[in-house]
């Protein structure tokens, strides 16, 4: 702490709140004599936010907010329960119409900044990545989308190593270690569970020692090891398309509920916000709730199980995402009957097959470009400049024409955003990596 009382934080923290509503530019002297700053600290500060995407230069020594700090403003950042967050307003986390946006009140929580000045060292540095698996084609895209970020970041990453762990927190645990033993400068982890202690344990162990650690998708259940964590609103992602899909079928009908990987955070955070919300339905039956390991041959068989539990397809169904729903109505379009409503997106294939057959859908696609995404943070994070504690990658509402609700609205059409040159495969969130992917038909 400085004679002032603040911190570098704290500071930080200052100037990115000095710009109004609209980020009027600012002369970068007026913001450091207008917060009353030491002139060789706001300058570096200035310096340092712009070098890392915080601001940007408009013109000499003229200066706005940048691309991380509108990120930051306009993603619907995830509640940090399900309950507080069924206390807002729909509008208040998505838009719902054309509408004037509503104000942000943002949990200081949620956007706090990370000072990494104790991990600051020279590079090039090498990187440990202990995966949960590549048993999908999202998680296989993400790996894809963390190559690409090592090559955008070539002169600063001599090196990533990579496991996967196959689903085994076993192998796992073994596989932490053997990461942590080969000298590298940071750990980027995606856990097998979320409920397993064991891999709290031992990355609180590995955080102790002082080795940083960001989790990318997967977090563990003690996020005190971490340095940061980039993900994206599996809250929203479950709320949105249980509203979208019973407000579609007029607050009444059976629904089978589709999730993933049973334990992993994702899932559960995804399933816990789809009941809450479906449970303001009454009309709304779930008939069934049943995991599928974010399979096609998972939501194929997922079906024939409650078919003969059952007897009829329901009115609805609910999917975490496209990596299994492709699995569902792919069954449920063999029984040549109207299939129906389907939520879940992800893989180009789910897109594909819903306009081919006019099947009433609603998808918000998961990200797989966090794996580039958390590249960038743990390149911040070597370099001592400060990160958010959670990195939250935007989501948007994808929808066919036609199927908008009145709480519910589309982004991007879906027939906008499929790729009818790629196949089934492709998981178009993956940014800019899916064109080295190879992915084509």
């Amino acid at each position: 702490m400085s004679k002032d009382g603040q911190s570098n934080i704290q500071r930080i923290g200052a100037i990115l709140n000095s710009f109004d509503d609209v980020n009027t530019p600012q002369d970068s002297a007026d913001i450091i004599r207008n917060l009353d700053l030491n002139r060789s600290t706001g300058f570096g500060l200035v310096r340092a936010l712009t070098r890392s995407g915080w601001l940007e230069r408009v013109d000499h020594g003229t200066l706005r907010l940048g691309q991380k700090a509108a990120e930051l403003a306009f993603t619907p950042l995830e509640a940090p329960s399900v309950d507080a967050a069924r206390r807002l307003s729909f509008k208040q986390s998505t838009r719902l119409s054309s509408h004037t946006q509503p104000e942000l009140g943002l949990d200081p929580a949620l956007t706090r900044l990370v000072d990494t000045s104790a991990y600051e060292t020279k590079g090039p540095w090498r990187l440990g990545f202990a995966n949960a698996s590549t048993s999908n084609a999202w998680r296989r895209a993400m790996v894809s989308s963390i190559h690409y970020g090592q090559r955008v970041a070539k002169n600063k990453i001599d090196q990533i190593i990579m496991t996967n762990a196959k689903d085994d927190t076993d192998l796992q645990l073994a596989q932490i270690d053997e990461l942590a033993s080969q000298d590298i400068h940071l750990l980027l982890v995606s856990l097998v569970s979320v409920v397993d202690k064991r891999l709290s344990d031992k990355l609180a162990q590995l955080a102790a020692s002082g080795l940083p650690i960001i989790a990318i998708d997967r977090r563990p259940e003690d996020r005190n090891s971490l340095v940061s964590f980039v993900t994206a609103s599996d809250y929203r992602i479950g709320y949105v398309s249980a509203l979208w899909l019973a407000e579609y079928l007029g607050g009444h009908g059976r629904v089978w509920m589709l999730s993933g990987v049973d334990g992993t955070s994702p899932a559960l955070r995804r399933q816990h916000a789809a009941l809450s919300t479906f449970s303001d339905f009454p009309g709304i039956r779930i008939e069934a709730v049943s995991h599928t390991d974010w399979t096609q041959d998972g939501g194929y068989q997922a079906v024939d199980r409650l078919l003969e539990a059952t007897g009829s397809p329901p009115d609805g169904v609910w999917c975490d995402s496209g990596l299994q729903g492709l699995g569902s109505l792919s069954r449920l379009l063999e029984l040549q009957g109207l299939p129906p409503a389907h939520t879940g997106g992800d893989l180009n294939g789910m897109y594909r097959l819903c306009l081919d057959n006019k099947v009433p859908m609603v998808a918000l696609d998961y990200p797989a470009s966090m794996g580039a995404r958390a590249v960038q943070v743990a390149v911040d994070v070597l370099s001592g400049t400060p990160v958010p504690q959670r990195v939250e990658v935007p989501l948007t509402t994808i929808m066919p024409r036609g199927c908008e609700t009145t709480s519910v609205k589309a982004d991007i059409w879906a027939e906008m955003h499929v790729d009818w040159n790629r196949s089934d495969d492709a998981v178009l969130s993956q940014g800019a990596a899916l064109s080295q992917s190879g992915f084509r038909r």
